[in-house]
């Protein structure tokens, strides 16, 4: 089975662009996210809609980016060095988390190097 071809034009109906929107931005991040993974590259996928927000949604599309960036964002900010203002919230509480995380692995570590030391 084929396909219809769809006639591109503006979609006057809000919901249905909402929708639409959605669905396509959904696919591409897919794409994306398949081409990181059999061509071993790191993307991502900057998507900006005027209609949706002022703000462009950066899509990361690795794990590991994420984690590393994030990372040296904690860093530059213990060092003094990064503005944690310029974050918005969503990337605040990302940042939060990955604190929580690093202070329970710390304390892990330190709960068996202490149990590891009475023996």
């Amino acid at each position: 089975m084929s396909r219809k071809k769809i006639k591109l034009a503006y979609i006057t109906n809000d919901s249905a662009r909402k929708t639409t929107y959605k669905k396509r931005t959904k696919g591409l991040v897919k794409k994306v996210r398949e081409l990181t993974t059999l061509f071993g590259i790191e993307a991502f996928a900057i998507i900006y809609s005027p209609d949706f927000g002022s703000q462009p949604e950066f899509w990361k599309l690795r794990e590991e980016n994420c984690r590393k960036e994030l990372k040296k964002v904690m860093l530059e900010s213990l060092s003094g060095e990064g503005i944690l203002q310029s974050l918005n919230s969503m990337d605040l509480n990302e940042l939060g988390r990955l604190v929580k995380q690093n202070l329970t692995d710390i304390d892990d570590r330190v709960r068996v190097l202490t149990q590891a030391s009475r023996y």
